[in-house]
């Protein structure tokens, strides 16, 4: 008899119906999944949500911008389960049945929640929108197994890990984003530079003390080591430079380094004329990507200046995406299969 899995495609969530009572609600998620992490004074908990409803709805009511982000995440997920569908006959398929569902992180409808009533499944894979793993992500999908599958969690729930050192992904972002260049116009041979955007992290606390959670700095390095040797290697690559940048929030303590601003100020200054910038730490743009960074890199000195769309509804990335659900529905398969025979095992000794 097969078995029936749940695949949640899960995303960080923007508000993208400016309301106060909607980023209230996002901010609200957003504080309470940091402090399971690290230390936030409940007075900030309690008014941080309130006074930065009001001014996020002022602010993009005023500027007219809506967040694309669960459009896109809802996009992503659909091109996914079409790609389930086509995924080659093997094995799994005569084992499980997949049924796949979207959710975000901060906004309705709500991970955390979704996870909860999924208890009837045989099993439940999670994967989460970016490449990064750290507390603050796969560690919340875990604390949320552990919270709703109690012992049993780790033979219900496997997370879908790995992405920020994935070949494959890493060769989809070099061929997509040297093909972005080159329709671009970016030669070879010109004083070319490549930003690649990566979502920051708290490294330190106000006082300068290193922080002691996972908090995913490490993965975000090797990943940019990663795409940068990509580049550097393939013989189309137009860029003399690439360089990092992270895209960083203002509380919690000392962030990472260099912020977006730092690099463009040093690539100003190396005389750097044409710049393109990726979100490599994104797979859907949102307000921090198309929105801020691609604002602050539109008012650089720059002679050209290009923003490189994430990779949103591409086929080929949901393809892979899909290819990494089964792999560890396959996994979750073998996991349930030992914990089978091992209870087995006990109950004849």
């Amino acid at each position: 008899m097969k078995k029936k899995f749940a695949v949640v495609v899960s995303s960080h969530g923007e508000v993208d119906a400016p309301s106060i009572s909607a980023y209230y609600h996002n901010i609200k998620h957003i504080f309470a999944h940091v402090s399971e992490v690290m230390p936030i004074p409940k007075p900030a908990r309690l008014l941080i949500p309130v006074l930065g409803s009001i001014i996020q709805t002022v602010k993009t009511k005023r500027l007219g911008y809506r967040s694309p982000m669960n459009r896109i995440s809802a996009k992503q997920t659909s091109l996914i389960s079409d790609a389930l569908k086509k995924y080659p006959n093997g094995q799994i398929q005569a084992q499980v049945d997949v049924d796949i569902f979207n959710a975000y992180e901060t906004t309705p409808p709500y991970t955390e929640d979704l996870i909860r009533s999924l208890a009837g499944y045989d099993g439940v894979v999670v994967l989460p929108m970016n490449p990064i793993e750290s507390a603050f992500s796969c560690g919340a999908l875990c604390r949320f197994a552990l919270r709703y599958f109690g012992d049993n969690a780790f033979q219900k729930m496997r997370v879908v890990t790995g992405l920020w050192k994935d070949e494959k992904l890493i060769a989809l972002y070099r061929d997509y984003v040297l093909a972005q260049a080159a329709a671009s116009g970016f030669v070879q041979g010109g004083k070319n530079a490549l930003i690649v955007a990566l979502h920051g992290t708290v490294v330190a606390d106000k006082n300068g003390v290193p922080v002691k959670f996972h908090n995913g700095l490490a993965e975000n390095q090797t990943l940019f080591q990663l795409f940068k040797s990509a580049l550097k290697s393939d013989a189309r690559n137009p860029f003399s430079l690439i360089e990092p940048a992270y895209l960083n929030h203002q509380v919690g303590g000392k962030w990472t380094e260099p912020t977006l601003r730092q690099t463009i100020e040093r690539l100003e200054h190396a005389g750097t004329e044409s710049v393109a910038m990726f979100a490599a730490g994104y797979y859907a743009d949102n307000s921090e990507t198309e929105f801020s960074a691609a604002n602050d890199l539109q008012q650089s000195a720059f002679k050209q200046k290009k923003y490189i769309p994430c990779m949103n509804d591409s086929l080929e990335f949901a393809a892979l995406m899909a290819e990494r659900i089964m792999q560890t529905a396959k996994g979750l398969l073998a996991r349930q299969a030992l914990g089978q025979a091992a209870k087995h095992s006990t109950n004849v000794n």
